[in-house]
């Protein structure tokens, strides 16, 4: 009978262990399952996160290109006013000056030059870089059919080696753009260059640079 019950006991704890060890190993399989799905979740919340920054960061980067882009535009259009030069034709290729000599190709000389000459095509349109009145229609003979058009505030602005057809009338109303007349091949001391219009201006009688009435 002591046999017995000893062999029982002996059976009772193998029994337990084994059953302690069984549910050890289950409780420590689902602790292990889910650290790795918490693992995986956090790894798949940051890469989520990291994508949203990523998105965001290249929203606000286009975002901000693209307004500064556009405030330069605006800011620059804002102070750099336009240019009225294709009212007469299309580059200055002879400058104004007072002091420095410029050369001339028709005279062969070097010669100061109290104008501008701007590179314009036979025919093409002359339009008035001002306000103001036709005050006089006639033909210089240096510088051939010519226009003046005087403003209020007394600048003087002349416009020579126009063709003869002219398409405005003495004492004439004018506007900024209005068309004066066409470019020709009237005169006599510029014969030689390309062709242009030659143009000069003035403050009451003070000659001043035409460039400063088209930037």
């Amino acid at each position: 009978m002591k046999k017995l019950l000893e062999k029982d006991g002996f059976y009772l704890a193998l029994f337990a262990s084994v059953f302690l060890v069984a549910v050890g190993g289950i409780l420590f399989t689902k602790n292990s399952v889910d650290k790795i799905a918490n693992n995986d979740l956090l790894v798949d919340e940051k890469e989520e996160s990291e994508v949203h920054l990523i998105e965001n960061d290249e929203e606000k980067t286009v975002a901000t290109s693209t307004e500064s882009k556009e405030n330069l535009e605006t800011a620059q259009a804002k102070k750099q006013p336009e240019s009225k030069l294709h009212f007469l034709g299309n580059v200055v290729t002879r400058g104004y000056s007072e002091t420095e000599p410029s050369y001339s190709k028709t005279l062969d000389v070097w010669e100061i030059h109290k104008g501008i000459d701007v590179s314009a095509k036979q025919g093409s349109e002359v339009k008035s870089l001002l306000n103001g009145k036709v005050v006089d229609i006639f033909n210089d003979k240096e510088h051939g059919m010519s226009v003046k058009v005087q403003s209020e505030d007394d600048i003087l602005v002349v416009y020579s080696n126009l063709a003869e057809n002219i398409s405005v009338k003495k004492n004439q109303e004018v506007k900024e753009g209005d068309l004066l007349g066409v470019v020709g091949k009237t005169t006599f001391i510029e014969s030689e260059e390309e062709s242009h219009v030659h143009v000069e201006a003035f403050k009451g009688k003070e000659a001043i640079d035409p460039m400063s009435l088209i930037k």
